[in-house]
């Protein structure tokens, strides 16, 4: 925001706002003695001068009737817009929208079977040994997949050890995989998947051989996607509040931290890489958006008001938060 004029009385200074919105121009009127009119749009300065010019201070019935008008249209369509709004806060379970998600479903029945099966991640079971990425022991670099047992890539992440590992993740891919599916479409699930799981195998059994499983590295990979589109995208509806990606972050660190005991965190970072990687078209539309100079002589809002830790925060730490993950996950990497 800029500030574009200050006045002894809100009168004026708000009647200048009715005008400026008449005439499809943002602006706010911010303070008092002196009431200060801030325009929202650094672009639009030079149009609301010029407005400005041709105003009349004492007003206009007409400007303030239509904008009045103006708002309540948008607060209209404000209540009906939110109506339609998934709310996290009172439906974890599910979403009026959603939908049920053929791949979503399809893993949670599987997980739930193989775990009985397997008793909850029991390695002497033939069930976790035949969907290991390959049998626990054996020190041939993937010799069962590279004799045919390609399966063996994907069928890890069915693989739990014990109830809350798969209690935890079924109720995160439940959440979460059902809105890519209703917003994006099967073929979409099904690459987060597969992207999510196969490179973070991979790079666990490198590390450390093949004894490790669970769908977290998935689950990592529809959170990545998600945020990115719930955050960066106006396309589509996704719903992920702040506190839930706190939360996915936070134990993301807790885990690495070994405070757990022995958890897949090379799966866990190649999962999060992927959701934000196959997350990058919203966000690269929010920074074209938002790309381009922006000319300022410090007198905008942000420079007169933000200071200490939120400048800080605002400036360099909001914009690059994909960034700034991206590389939490590669410190995880390394750190093994």
């Amino acid at each position: 925001m800029l500030e574009l004029d200050r006045f002894a009385e809100p009168g004026p200074a708000r009647a200048l706002v009715d005008h400026l919105l008449v005439h499809g121009i943002e602006a706010r009127v911010r303070g008092q003695s002196p009431w200060e009119v801030w325009v929202l749009d650094h672009d639009q300065l030079p149009a609301a001068r010029e407005r400005q010019g041709a105003w009349s201070a004492g007003g206009d019935d007409g400007d303030r009737r239509r904008a009045a008008r103006i708002r309540r249209e948008r607060e209209r369509d404000d209540q009906l817009a939110a109506q339609r709004e998934i709310d996290p806060r009172r439906r974890w379970w599910s979403a009026p929208d959603a939908g049920i998600g053929p791949v979503t479903v399809f893993l949670v029945v599987a997980s739930v079977l193989v775990g009985m099966a397997s008793d909850f991640g029991d390695p002497t079971t033939m069930t976790v040994q035949n969907l290991s990425i390959e049998p626990w022991g054996s020190t041939e670099w993937l010799g069962r997949v590279r004799r045919g047992e390609v399966w063996r890539l994907l069928t890890p992440m069915l693989v739990h050890f014990g109830v809350f590992h798969l209690g935890f993740n079924m109720l995160w891919l439940w959440r979460l995989g059902r809105q890519i599916e209703h917003h994006h479409g099967t073929l979409v699930m099904l690459a987060v998947v597969v992207a999510g799981e196969i490179p973070g195998s991979l790079g666990q059994y490198a590390m450390a051989g093949p004894n490790f499983g669970g769908m977290s590295g998935v689950v990592y990979a529809t959170f990545g996607f998600v945020w990115m589109h719930a955050r960066y995208d106006r396309r589509h509806p996704y719903a992920l509040r702040d506190g839930d990606a706190v939360l996915m972050m936070a134990w993301f660190v807790a885990c690495a931290t070994g405070m757990f005991g022995p958890i897949a965190n090379v799966g866990h970072a190649g999962g999060l890489l992927a959701g934000l990687l196959l997350g990058l078209p919203p966000y690269v539309r929010h920074l074209r958006a938002h790309a381009g100079p922006r000319e300022s002589d410090g007198n905008d809002w942000a420079s007169v008001h933000v200071k200490g830790w939120r400048r800080i925060t605002r400036r360099f730490v909001s914009p690059y938060v994909p960034l700034w993950f991206a590389i939490l996950a590669v410190i995880v990497v390394l750190g093994e």
